[in-house]
């Protein structure tokens, strides 16, 4: 943004097919958009592809815009909202990576899954913390869940009376969760 430009003259020219007008409001929106992109990057997303998701939207809602306040303004908010729809897609499907553990749950999960035994206590707190790591991916009925079927050994009939819900419903959902911490437990084995 070294020289303001004219936006609706470029516009004007974009519509006519002039591709240099695009250049120009690319230049003009990319550190407005990199900006927000930054601040409010979503976890494991690479900025330079939602810039360019964002510039794609931007684009292709052109004709949205009315010009009753700054473009950058229009764009601003279109990338804040692309930002957080990625974000809200992270919560609803929320993974763990090798990258994601400190060095103590990393260490806590080579002992686990290596066989290796140890009797040092920060160890099973770290372990511990990475259990609850990997429930807290779970929707709040699953992780209860499982919680009680494992760890408090509850039977079904039991789990049954207190949700309502049949035998078959809980072993389905028992089946899909253990799928779902299973998958994740290879997420973590497959380092980067």
């Amino acid at each position: 943004m070294d020289s303001p430009i004219d936006v609706a003259r470029c516009l004007q020219r974009w519509q006519e097919g002039d591709e240099s007008a695009a250049e120009q409001l690319i230049e003009h929106l990319y550190p407005v958009i990199s900006r927000i992109v930054r601040t409010n990057l979503p976890r494991r997303d690479h900025e330079d592809d939602v810039i360019q998701e964002i510039l794609m939207k931007t684009f292709s809602r052109l004709h949205q815009y009315k010009g009753d306040a700054p473009m950058t303004h229009w764009v601003s908010r279109l990338a804040l909202t692309t930002c957080l729809d990625r974000l809200r897609a992270q919560k609803i499907r929320p993974e763990i990576r090798w990258t994601d553990l400190t060095p103590e749950e990393s260490k806590a999960f080579d002992s686990a899954w290596l066989g290796s035994t140890t009797s040092d206590a920060s160890e099973a707190i770290q372990a511990r913390d990475l259990v609850d790591k990997l429930l807290s991916t779970l929707e709040p009925e699953d992780r209860t869940l499982i919680l009680q079927v494992d760890l408090e050994g509850r039977s079904l009939e039991e789990i049954s009376k207190l949700t309502g819900w049949g035998i078959s419903k809980i072993k389905m959902r028992l089946f899909r969760v253990r799928a779902q911490l299973r998958k994740h437990i290879q997420t973590l084995e497959k380092r980067p």
